[in-house]
């Protein structure tokens, strides 16, 4: 008898909860329901699956892991090295979200490493710091205020900006169609303080207002100022004191099939172990990207820079052009093409170089080979630097390769 009534009375509990019992409940069923478990590998481009999720009334949190091949990015393709040896970067990535958006954190352990190298040596790569970055972002909106601060820090053997460490804070109001944005950070290089390296520091505030809509050319006008300092130089290193400032102003509309930017800067520099001496620069630059069809890209870029030395009184000209395309007939034929000029010549005649570069790649998708994608590709570069104070240091470099890509080999 006891026994029967102690098991009504549980099930009259169960059945009818209070309150209390039943929030708690329905916070618990909503908490279970939003858990989600995914099994995921990081995707060749960055991107990958969310393996872990969590999510409340009031936070959400998402975990998720992601790899990436570092594209090779050589200028001489004789220098190409195997896929295999390019180092491979695996991070872990937590996301939060709070009150609805209001507040957002990101952070992220990551860490390089080789496949070419023997299972022993990978392992102790890993445990090297210098392999290794960490991240970390907070970002708040309020209406019409957003604010953040960001966090960066890489060793010297991690292949995205190495030997970096950053610290920036920003905050940005918009009124209708105009945008103000301020930005203070500071930045170092030598992570790890290599005694046989120095150490730069430099110091940055950017104030900028952007006015434009969607439908409208963008006017943007910055102001800029940053401090470079040595704070740490090795015997035989010459330290630097340097102080700028600069002012930028640039026009960008954009169209269906086009994009263009129009920018001019002027920037003053101070040598602080020089007596304050001054350098004086002006610089131009336009780029744009023109489809005139779905399958056709031209990407133009010209630049101009003119820097007076007070100091020595010499007058440095540096223009630039290039232009890149890119033409895709279909999913298998990919076509794309690139060259550059670049000179720089100062009036006393101790600087006087040119530099032509050029690239090219004919790509061809293959039928799939044992069930997997297949590519191939003709890939021929271009290169000549001339220097007419020094003829010595001319280069000239022209190189072809044939590749044949298949996935997950």
């Amino acid at each position: 008898m006891r026994r029967r009534l102690m098991i009504s009375l549980l099930l009259f509990w169960v059945g009818f909860p209070t309150g209390t019992r039943a929030e708690d409940i329905q916070q618990n069923t909503l908490l279970l329901q939003r858990i989600q478990f995914a099994g995921g590998v990081g995707h060749p481009a960055g991107a990958s699956d969310i393996p872990f999720t969590i999510a409340s009334p009031v936070l959400h949190t998402s975990f998720r892991t992601s790899s990436y091949a570092l594209p090779a990015t050589f200028t001489r393709l004789k220098d190409l090295v195997p896929d295999s040896e390019h180092p491979r970067m695996r991070s872990l990535i937590a996301a939060s979200s709070w009150l609805k958006g209001q507040f957002m954190t990101e952070g992220e352990v990551a860490n390089n490493s080789s496949h070419e190298l023997p299972a022993v040596s990978r392992i102790d790569r890993r445990e090297d710091s210098s392999n290794r970055m960490v991240r970390f972002a907070l970002t708040g909106s309020n209406s019409q205020v957003r604010y953040g601060l960001n966090y960066r820090s890489a060793g010297r053997a991690f292949f995205n900006s190495p030997d970096q460490t950053v610290r920036e804070m920003w905050g940005e109001v918009t009124w209708g169609a105009a945008k103000l944005r301020s930005t203070m950070g500071e930045m170092w290089n030598n992570v790890d303080l290599d005694p046989t390296q120095a150490r730069i520091e430099q110091r940055y505030g950017r104030i900028g207002l952007v006015v434009g809509k969607s439908s409208w050319p963008e006017l943007s006008l910055t102001y800029a100022r940053g401090a470079t300092n040595s704070i740490f130089e090795p015997a035989g290193l010459i330290p630097q004191r340097l102080q700028s400032n600069s002012v930028e102003g640039a026009l960008a509309y954009s169209g269906l099939t086009w994009h263009a930017r129009l920018a001019s800067s002027y920037i003053v520099t101070t040598d602080g172990l020089r007596n304050g001496a001054e350098s004086r620069a002006f610089a131009q630059n336009f780029s744009g990207l023109f489809r005139p069809f779905n399958t056709l890209t031209i990407m133009p870029l010209f630049g101009y820079r003119s820097e007076h030395q007070q100091w020595s009184g010499a007058r440095l000209e540096t223009p630039m052009v290039s232009v890149s395309l890119l033409y895709k007939q279909s999913q298998r034929l990919l076509i794309s093409a690139m060259g550059g000029y670049t000179s720089s010549r100062s009036a006393d005649r101790l600087i006087d170089t040119e530099s032509i570069v050029s690239r090219g790649m004919f790509a061809f998708h293959l039928d799939p080979i044992y069930g997997r994608s297949a590519m191939l590709s003709l890939e021929a570069a271009y290169n000549n630097t001339t220097n007419r104070v020094t003829p010595i240091l001319n280069t000239e470099d022209i190189s072809g390769l044939v590749r044949i890509l298949i996935a997950s080999l």
